[in-house]
Formats: structure tokens, C-alpha cells, sequence
């Protein structure tokens, strides 16, 4: 029988990254010996849910029921060496989805793969993440519910469930031996970008040359102007939007597209006077997870907190300069789609052959040039 690799997560340690390297190898993982099962991008995702009757907004698409058994069964139907199942929404499932995850490949050897990233990176980018699904609350106050002692409300239960790796080894090994649960560092950004593909496969016994890891560097982060705007959007929208409509406009097409392709320029970093709490929060985890057991790749001195440069959140004025600069392009896009009728705008091509271009601001001029090359 296969062995079973669960890879948990943690979000925003590279999970995407991962799933879409095994995702696009699957053919040569297969013949390798290795399933990544499931027929599109999103299986994986769909059946972590249904396992968890996770809703979103008060939403549960009723098409996701049975997606578990379904990937449970190609699964443990596997005449190969091993099987990876991938979603970063396992890390924090209760007890007893744990117990039913684990017990539905009874029989078999199931491990454990959790990725960790350093706290000093994944406070702001999990905030980032926060407010890109409905959240309103601004990054000071984040932090300082972070904190709090005993921990209490949705923004710190649901982070240090998630991230609080110690905590997360010790629900997953009441069901499996310490062994198998294998704590998987993600390298520093100056690292070799295929370093956390190749800690995974060394951990699955992948050959890393299977697979073309390298993927082209993109952008998926929203500047601090960028991030706040939203939040500001997300206060004044309220509940008037069911989380559907959210999903797919807010987050997925004004977030996710416009907002990221306009925002540069610093990301938010935690603040001063919380930095010697979050490095102790760090070291404690970090001693933790070396005297726990667990099978640790990679080098634990990944995990030391890193800061960025920027610390204070925008001004006003900088949070109307990243407004405008999205509702240009909006603006910008209604045009090239309505206008003439067409997917593209004899107004764009004419702005930038008259100079306009030069006037607009800067992430602006780079949609409108990427635009007119499409």
C-alpha cells in the first residue's frame, strides 16, 4: 500500500508554489511512482473543505460534498510508492478532523508535512491575507491581538492555529507517531528559489529533477497603501455584499488583479515596540518544535524572525494616491471593454502614442503599456 503525505500548510509558506510544481508533474511524478491525485488545480481544496464542512461567509457550495472520499479513494487505490495530498486549510483543523483525516487511510503510513516560515514575515503577509477575505481590522491592532494573554478572539485563535507550529505538531502526533511528522523549513529569500521544493522531495523520496521547479518570480503581495485602501473598501462595503460576489470582485478581480498589478513600494513589518515579544514568541516555538521529535529539514535558524523596512501605516494621502491609481485603471478597463465594444481601446493605444501615458501614475502606466502589447 501507498504511503499517505498530508501536506498541511502552514498558509503563506509557499503552499501555492508547491501545489502547482506537483500539480504540473503529475504525469512524471506518476510514473515515478508518486500520486498527486485529483483532475484539476482546485481538488485538493474542495476536498479539504468538505472534510472540514468549512463554509465561507456563510456560503458552502453544496457541489463539494463527497470531494473527500472521492480523493481518499484514488488515494488508497494507488498501486505506486507514496501519495501527496496538499492544502494549507489542514493545518488547522480541530481534533476530530484530524482523527478523520488520519483514519481514512487506515491501514496505511500516513506522514505529516508542515512548511514553517519565520514569524517576522508571516505576521504581516497572514494580515495581508486577512483583509483580502472581508477583514477590517487595521495591522497595529492585528499585531497587538497577536499578543494578547490568554489568547482570545477570532484574529489570534485563528493565526496561532495556523502558525503556532509546537501546538499544531502535538494535535497531528496524538494521531500518528512523532516520526512522521516532518517539520519542513522554508529558506530565507536570498536562498536558491528551488530550496523548498527540494526539501520536500528529499522528505517524500522524490527525485527533485523530476520536476521543472523554477517558477518566474511574480508579485502576489499588495503594497502597505495598497493592503490599507482595501481595508478601507472592506468597512465601507459592510455586509452588503454576499461572500460569493466578495470572493470573486473584491478579492479575486480588485485585489488580486488590479491592486497587485498597480501596488509597489514597502510592505507592512511589525513595529518596534512588538519586536522583542514576536522574537521570543519565535525562540519558544523554535525549542519547542527541536525537543518535541518530530523530523526536522531544513536548518531551524530559517526561522528567526525577519523585518521589513516599513513600520508606520500609510497616510491619508498616500492611501487617496493608491485609490486613485486603481480607480484610473478601472476606469481605464471599463473603457477598453465598453467603448468600442471590443476587448481593446483605441483610447489606450492613442494615450500612449500622444504622451498621455507619462502623465498617469506609474502603476497605471505600466497596465496601460501591458494593455496596449496584449
Amino acid at each position: 500500500m501507498p504511503r499517505i503525505y498530508l501536506h498541511i500548510g502552514a498558509p503563506k509558506t509557499g503552499t501555492t508554489y508547491l501545489q502547482s510544481v506537483l500539480f504540473d508533474h503529475r504525469g512524471r511524478l506518476a510514473d515515478a511512482g508518486v500520486l498527486y491525485p485529483g483532475r484539476y488545480p482546485e481538488a485538493h481544496f474542495e476536498a479539504v473543505v468538505d472534510l472540514r464542512g468549512m463554509s465561507f461567509g456563510g456560503h458552502r457550495d453544496e457541489n463539494w460534498q463527497g470531494r473527500w472520499l472521492r480523493l481518499v479513494d484514488e488515494a488508497v487505490e494507488w498501486d505506486g510508492d507514496s501519495v501527496v495530498i496538499s492544502h494549507e486549510l489542514l493545518c488547522g483543523a480541530p481534533d476530530e478532523t484530524i482523527a478523520e483525516a488520519v483514519e481514512s487511510f487506515a491501514g496505511h503510513e500516513v506522514h505529516v508535512l508542515y512548511t514553517a516560515r519565520d514569524l517576522g514575515r508571516q505576521v504581516p503577509a497572514m494580515w495581508q491575507e486577512y483583509v483580502k477575505n472581508h477583514a477590517t481590522v487595521p495591522f497595529d491592532r492585528y499585531v497587538r491581538r497577536l499578543a494578547r494573554e490568554p489568547r482570545r478572539g477570532r484574529v489570534a485563535n485563528t493565526f496561532w492555529r495556523q502558525q503556532h507550529a509546537a501546538e499544531i505538531a502535538d494535535r497531528w502526533c496524538a494521531y500518528l507517531p512523532r516520526e512522521r511528522f516532518h517539520f519542513v523549513t522554508v529558506p530565507p529569500p536570498e536562498a536558491p528559489p528551488t530550496l523548498l521544493w527540494e526539501r520536500i522531495a528529499a522528505t517524500v523520496d522524490i527525485d527533485p529533477e523530476l520536476a521543472d521547479a523554477e517558477r518566474p518570480t511574480t508579485n502576489t503581495s499588495l503594497g502597505f497603501p495598497q493592503t490599507e485602501l482595501l481595508r478601507r473598501v472592506n468597512r465601507a462595503l459592510g455586509d452588503q455584499m454576499p461572500w460569493p460576489a466578495y470572493e470573486t470582485t473584491v478579492k479575486g478581480w480588485f485585489a488580486e488583479e488590479f491592486l497587485i498589478g498597480l501596488g509597489s513600494g514597502a510592505r507592512p513589518t511589525v513595529p518596534e515596540s512588538m519586536r522583542d515579544w514576536l522574537l521570543s514568541e519565535a525562540k519558544r516555538i523554535v525549542t519547542a518544535i527541536a525537543e518535541s521529535g518530530v523530523d526536522i529539514v531544513g536548518d531551524l535558524n530559517d526561522l528567526r524572525p525577519s523585518f521589513g523596512s516599513r513600520e508606520k501605516a500609510p497616510t491619508d494621502p498616500e492611501v487617496l494616491d493608491a485609490a486613485a491609481d486603481a480607480l484610473a485603471a478601472l476606469l481605464t478597463e471599463r473603457a477598453g471593454r465598453h467603448w468600442t465594444g471590443r476587448g481593446g481601446s483605441p483610447m489606450v493605444a492613442r494615450a500612449r502614442r500622444s504622451g498621455m501615458v507619462r502623465a498617469l501614475p506609474r502603476g497605471v502606466q505600466e497596465w496601460l503599456k501591458r494593455r496596449v502589447n496584449d
